[in-house]
């Protein structure tokens, strides 16, 4: 619970008893559970895709004081899923646009425009402010500043994310758990994928914006049972919603086996010498699943990227590579430095194939 009952006077108008009533006969809200929304100050960063229904089902709940912050303005190519906005708004600030929208839903919400970016220097002050920080921004720079100060400040951190028809959800400093660099820890060397480069659906953003504006409720109302390091992956093509454990820090797997080989740590190891360790080695392909299987290397299996973040991945990765030289393949080398990153936080000693070259070179 968020805002347990306090000596501080909340009261609801005539106006709000009638707009809000068949929440009010809810079991789990209640008068109570009205007020404690009515109290909540809640940030949103980031007016666009996920910003916008987020905040619209906000205020409609009855959250009583939301802060948008955002320096860009409406565009023609926001308007596929960006829901506050219409033609009229194009060239207008989204903060401006926003709150007009939001208060024509309802006027009983106070709102705080903030027509510039986050940045070290206002972060402390900004967030400060508020109870939930909501961040909807599709830039790791700023999710890591929003983390970080998050964490500095005590402040509940609901995160959300897409990817064409692909959406993630994780509430984060929640009750001394998870943080966002659990999920991506720093220097991962993470690329950004805006919605202008990969594309996306409308219905995704609605759908994880939605989720980031239930789960905002629910820690307020106390109503939150599980959602305590754990990653919510949606994928709306095929309807499946996963739920992925996080840990808040790295497991002691024990002492690393040492492979049972001669090579030296800065040897390079060319494409004929690897044949003769061919039953040694574990080539992993960490591209995705439609990459591999229109070509591969023989005998390499497939573990796509995104899974190396999972304590499962590395676990799996350690028991079959005691005896086995670890190798990682990818067609672009940023994806490997990724791999190797994670690899590196577990101790696993690996090689990767560098790009368009006749040679292995050992990473770690």
């Amino acid at each position: 619970m968020l805002n347990p009952p306090s000596k501080q006077l909340i009261k609801l108008s005539n106006e709000e008893y009638t707009r809000y009533s068949k929440q009010l006969i809810l079991e789990n809200i209640g008068l109570e559970g009205q007020k404690r929304l009515k109290k909540a100050k809640v940030l949103v960063i980031g007016a666009g895709g996920l910003g916008c229904p987020a905040m619209i089902y906000l205020i409609i709940s009855g959250i009583g004081c939301i802060g948008i912050i955002d320096q860009d303005i409406v565009e023609s190519s926001n308007l596929n899923r960006q829901i506050l906005y219409s033609k009229q708004d194009i060239t207008k600030f989204k903060v401006s646009s926003a709150k007009q929208k939001l208060e024509e839903i309802n006027n009983n919400c106070i709102i705080i425009e903030h027509n510039y970016n986050l940045n070290n220097q206002n972060s402390l002050e900004i967030i400060s402010y508020y109870d939930v920080i909501i961040d909807t921004t599709d830039n790791f720079k700023i999710r890591y500043m929003i983390d970080q100060t998050c964490f500095q400040l005590n402040k509940i951190h609901v995160y959300g994310a897409i990817d064409k028809f692909e959406g993630q959800i994780g509430i984060f400093n929640y009750k001394s758990g998870i943080r966002y660099e659990n999920l991506y820890p720093p220097k991962s060397i993470l690329e950004n994928r805006t919605c202008n480069i990969s594309g996306i659906m409308g219905v995704t953003s609605g759908y994880i914006g939605i989720l980031q504006a239930t789960e905002t409720i629910k820690i307020i109302l106390g109503l939150n049972k599980k959602c305590k390091n754990f990653i919510l992956l949606c994928n709306i093509l095929n309807m499946k919603i996963k739920e992925k454990k996080i840990y808040t820090k790295k497991y002691n797997l024990g002492e690393i086996r040492k492979t049972n080989t001669k090579i030296k740590q800065n040897e390079k190891i060319s494409k004929k010498q690897l044949k003769f360790f061919k039953n040694k080695t574990l080539i992993v392909d960490i591209r995705k699943e439609n990459e591999f299987q229109n070509k591969h290397i023989k005998q390499s299996i497939n573990i796509p990227l995104i899974k190396f973040k999972f304590y499962k991945t590395m676990r799996f990765l350690l028991s079959n590579t005691s005896k086995r030289i670890l190798i990682i393949y990818c067609e672009t080398m940023e994806r490997s430095i990724i791999a190797s990153y994670f690899l590196k936080n577990y101790n696993i000693k690996h090689y990767i194939i560098k790009k368009n070259t006749e040679v292995i070179k050992r990473i770690y």
